[in-house]
């Protein structure tokens, strides 16, 4: 049976007391009228919520940013070794700036080859893309660090890291300073009112930890979906196979018909796009109502009705940290019939009550 896993957070959260599923959505009418829908708990605060997304539970799986994103660079450092994600930044008068837009690829290729000289023989650079990178410390200790979110705006000195090996990771810093400076396009990007690439910044270290093998487990992997760097390192972890994130990287714009053709042929899919968390942070509902009538036609409607020649299974969730979910799943062959709508009306019924992990972990299960 195919199966297949949607996961969009938060649209079923409400703007100005409404949200995009007050609409004509024939395919997920279906699945409400057809399936089961239920009431989703409050995502966990917890370290790696990503773990739900793929069937476990989060207490279980603790991983740092670090080895998440070298493993999503599709690095495997000696065990004892401590990984770190690597932003490229800025540094303008001594204050600390995140890269608010995109950064031109020909420009980070530039910045990398220059990169190249600051490896040692226990610090190593992990090329990624765009301003996400790795950095690889062969040893192993207590290294506090500031996200690109907590130190953009403040003194460089100040938010330096701290701990076990200090000295190494702030030379490296240092000097990452004098080798970008040098770059002829930091001049050309000032004089255009940006930013200049001219700083890295590592952190979220830690350690990587066995996770269980969900492939072996389920027999063969499924397939991952998502712009997310951290889902993405978190299903190589696991044995699953994560596409390529420029699937989904265009936000309004993913390309949700190759992603339905890819779900149609595989065994086992899971989708994950936070794009309507940040429509519903923007008030944007006009886009969000689009998007899912977009995801409705091109996506649910296709794979429902596929069923209909091939045994399937689909769950489609809305989960949020904030307030209580909604989800939906339809089985081939389910002859219930029902005229609960499938937006947020139905979080005022009596309905069942269950966790996104242990949901997604019962589809996954063999």
């Amino acid at each position: 049976m195919r199966k297949t896993i949607l996961i969009l957070p938060d649209l079923a959260t409400t703007v100005d007391g409404e949200s995009a599923l007050r609409q004509n959505l024939p395919g997920l009418a279906s699945m409400a009228e057809r399936g089961e829908v239920s009431k989703l708990e409050i995502l966990p605060e917890v370290e790696t919520t990503e773990a739900l997304f793929l069937g476990l539970n989060p207490k279980d799986v603790s991983m740092a940013q670090g080895p998440l994103t070298i493993a999503a660079l599709g690095a495997d450092p000696p065990e004892r070794s401590t990984h770190f994600h690597l932003s490229l930044m800025a540094i303008v008068d001594g204050i600390v700036h995140e890269h608010q837009h995109a950064l031109p690829p020909e420009q980070v290729d530039l910045a990398l080859a220059k990169l190249e000289r600051l490896n040692t023989r226990t610090l190593r650079i992990v090329r990624g893309e765009g301003a996400d990178h790795g950095l690889v410390w062969e040893g192993l200790g207590d290294v506090g660090t500031h996200s690109p979110g907590t130190a953009s705006g403040k003194p460089y000195r100040v938010v330096l890291p701290e701990g076990d090996h200090e000295v190494a990771f702030r030379r490296m810093i240092d000097d990452s300073v004098n080798v970008l400076s040098e770059l002829e396009f930091n001049a050309e990007r000032m004089d255009q009112g940006l930013q200049p690439i001219n700083l890295i910044w590592p952190w979220g270290p830690g350690v990587r930890h066995r996770l269980p093998n969900l492939a072996l487990r389920r027999g063969e992997p499924a397939v991952v979906v998502s712009n997310s760097l951290r889902l993405s390192g978190l299903s190589r972890l696991v044995g699953y196979r994560h596409l390529d994130r420029s699937m989904m990287r265009q936000g309004l714009n993913a390309q949700w018909a190759a992603i339905t053709s890819r779900a149609s042929g595989e065994s086992a899919m899971v989708v994950y796009s936070d794009v309507f968390t940040e429509l519903r942070r923007e008030k944007m509902l006009d886009e969000a109502s689009w998007l899912i009538k977009e995801i409705d036609n091109v996506f649910i409607q296709p794979l429902l009705e596929g069923a209909k020649e091939s045994p399937a299974e689909l769950l489609v969730a809305s989960p949020s940290p904030k307030s209580t979910g909604l989800g939906v799943t339809y089985r081939s062959g389910n002859l219930a019939s029902s005229s609960l709508p499938f937006d947020e009306r139905a979080l005022e019924e009596r309905l069942p009550r269950k966790g996104l992990g242990d949901w997604v972990g019962l589809i996954l299960s063999p």
